[in-house]
């Protein structure tokens, strides 16, 4: 018979893993993926193509579309144009970030879909 804190530590180890498991962020190979993150350091560059759309180009060659989460006029209407986007960690993920307008308007990226 297992003792308690046996068991105790393997249902916590169990829960560890999984919880690790679910937060490592990977750079989705399918484009129907809802959780996409991409490496940061793997963007050659990103283009805002409209007040929804920002594309971004990969190393590799990849495309990826990110459709933000709602329309973001400032993202193209200025002159200037372009944003910034803080990043935390090595991965932008999909969802869950934000990026700042130059006109300071704040706006959520959305849904990543590969492009080719």
């Amino acid at each position: 018979m297992k003792s308690p804190v046996k068991i105790l530590a393997s249902s916590f180890l169990a829960a560890s893993a999984l919880t690790l498991s679910a937060s490592v962020p990977v750079q989705a190979q399918n484009a129907g993926e809802r959780n996409v993150c991409l490496n940061v350091t793997e963007i050659k560059s990103t283009q805002a193509v409209d007040r929804q759309t920002i594309m971004f180009r990969m190393r590799d060659g990849k495309v990826w579309r990110n459709d933000l989460a709602t329309p973001c006029p400032d993202l193209v209407a200025h002159s200037a144009g372009g944003y910034t986007q803080r990043a935390h960690t090595d991965w932008i993920c999909a969802n869950t970030q934000q990026i700042k307008a130059q006109s300071g308007m704040v706006c959520r990226l959305g849904e990543f879909t590969r492009v080719n």
